[in-house]
């Protein structure tokens, strides 16, 4: 037994040393993944930068020490810690984490825990540089500013532990909540959405239950102290001048936290087989997706080519929603406007955000990858008449007729509930309209400019020949740029009480700027559609 053990953790580590070259490698090959993370990394150095420079301060203050209980605070929030990374770990084994590709075949040359165990020491490595690079940056700029650098290997070595029961507790979660669904005969989850979920559960509470002061909301953790987890604090600060001296709890909760990360590696290797060979989930042929991809067109629909094609993208995407994971990310984005709009309900911010969200939405579902979304159906599509006007004018009408109407009507009663005057609102219904028109003919060219025909595997594990990365960044960047120039020409006239905007000139002012505004999109609206048309009609599939 205890050689069938030490032969399946080899296979685990060598499992683990392949995955991880793979992931590696894929990065280094893939010019867009390459793009993306400088990109990440211009956008996040000033929060580096603040990161290190705040810590190095905070050394310094504390160099002498401080009468602050810094231990006493620092024992709850590493149970939250651990707490939150078994979640966002559990998401990542929703997502992807948790399978093996071609994971039939592997199990035919291992055991199933040399598989889990692979995956494990694979996620592990990742976690590690993702999650620990910027936790061993800031520890060692406060050891710099505080002179103790023997902090940098101490809180380096304790968090390393925390780190592998945060992800083998993830992999446990993960595996249990799908287990779970399998024997309620549901689907897989996805990790998108749950993790949407999860991020709209932190705003809400955040702007509804969370204390605004912060020493409340340590307040508020202090009984987490009490648990047998909490004095690992104590070993996390041993090198610092903060510390205090290591007692029997810190010793009792060292070999807690060290003691369950096999026990839950064992978990995972009786989890996952469950999960891997459960019997596969019938789809029930009443379900509303089911009746709704079935559903006959209706009448006012059948009577022209395009709106048949309208709703023949309606049906496509019910079928296979997968192609409209890329949306998750306008969400996210929108993420951080959406705490500000919650926590001040009643502000001008609530209806324009909805606005601004809406039209995302309406240029984004169907508008960013034209040609790629077809998939086979292409060649049957690029040989009917005038496939341009026909694909772009189906495309155009399939996301406004769907989130137009929506999003006039969650800005209506948004507004209403608002400040905002009617004539402010007013304008923000018309800035909708033509920002929700502008969005769909700027993705329709972006995405006809930069097409995608191979399916990728994007965000929640779903494989689909999403939007590229160019098409997408461009339309979220472009739609942001003219969007925040439009809040400007609505309301800068009317908020500043100073020349020229004063008396009847701000209303003049307004009007011309709005239309000034409307007129450019209009203008760039239509290249962006006229060279859309072109491409589909002169592309040329091999």
């Amino acid at each position: 037994m205890a050689g069938q053990l030490a032969t399946d953790l080899r296979h685990g580590v060598r499992i683990a040393t392949v995955e991880v070259r793979r992931s590696v490698r894929a990065v280094l090959t893939s010019r867009r993944q390459l793009m993306g993370i400088a990109l990440l990394l211009v956008l996040f150095s000033p929060v580096l930068f603040s990161l290190l420079s705040g810590g190095y301060a905070l050394g310094l203050r504390f160099r002498a020490g401080t009468d602050l209980p810094v231990v006493e605070l620092l024992r709850p929030q590493v149970v939250a810690w651990i707490g939150s990374l078994a979640v966002v770990f559990g998401l990542r084994a929703l997502e992807r984490a948790g399978d093996a590709d071609h994971a039939d075949l592997l199990l035919t040359l291992v055991r199933p825990r040399a598989v889990v165990t692979g995956l494990v020491l694979a996620e592990y490595a990742r976690v590690v540089v993702v999650f620990g690079s910027p936790l061993v940056a800031a520890v060692a700029a406060f050891a710099l500013g505080a002179g103790t650098p023997l902090m940098i290997p101490a809180a380096a070595v304790g968090v390393l532990p925390l780190l592998a029961l945060g992800l083998t507790g993830g992999f446990t979660l993960g595996y249990l909540v799908r287990l779970g669904y399998r024997r309620l005969g549901w689907s897989n989850p996805s990790g998108a959405w749950t993790s949407l979920l999860v991020a709209g559960a932190i705003i809400v509470g955040v702007n509804v239950f969370a204390p605004s002061n912060p020493v409340r909301l340590l307040e508020a953790l202090a009984p987490l102290g009490a648990l047998p987890v909490g004095p690992y604090a104590d070993l996390l600060l041993v090198a610092s001048p903060v510390a205090v001296s290591v007692g029997t709890p810190s010793v009792i909760a060292a070999g807690i936290v060290l003691a369950s990360i096999p026990l839950l590696l064992v978990a995972t290797w009786h989890l996952a087989p469950a999960v891997w060979y459960a019997d596969p989930v019938t789809v029930d042929g009443a379900s509303v997706r089911a009746r709704l991809s079935r559903a006959a067109m209706p009448a006012a629909l059948a009577r022209r080519r395009v709106t048949r094609l309208v709703w023949w993208q309606w049906v496509r995407g019910i079928r296979a929603p997968a192609q409209f994971v890329h949306l998750t990310y306008f969400l996210f984005m929108a993420f951080p406007i959406a705490q500000l709009a919650i926590s001040n309900p009643q502000s001008s911010i609530l209806p324009v955000f909805v606005a601004v969200l809406g039209a995302f939405l309406t240029g984004g579902t169907f508008g960013l990858n034209p040609l790629g979304a077809e998939g086979s159906m292409l060649p049957a599509v690029l040989t009917t008449p005038s496939p341009g006007r026909t694909l772009t004018h189906a495309r155009i009408l399939a996301g406004t007729l769907l989130w137009l109407p929506l999003t006039l009507l969650a800005v209506v009663l948004t507004g209403w509930y608002s400040v905002l005057d009617p004539v402010s609102l007013a304008y923000v219904l018309a800035y909708t309209v033509v920002l929700a028109a502008f969005s769909s003919l700027l993705a329709l060219g972006l995405g006809a400019f930069a097409p995608r025909f191979e399916a990728v595997r994007a965000f929640g594990g779903a494989e689909a020949p999403t939007p590229t990365t160019a098409a997408l960044l461009g339309h979220s960047f472009v739609t942001t740029v003219v969007a925040v120039a439009g809040i400007a020409a609505v309301f800068v006239p009317v908020l500043i009480d100073a020349p020229p905007f004063v008396g009847g000139s701000a209303h003049l002012l307004r009007a011309v700027g709005f239309l000034a505004w409307a007129t450019l999109l209009a203008l760039v609206a239509s290249g962006c559609y006229r060279y859309a048309v072109a491409r589909l009609d002169g592309y040329t599939y091999e």
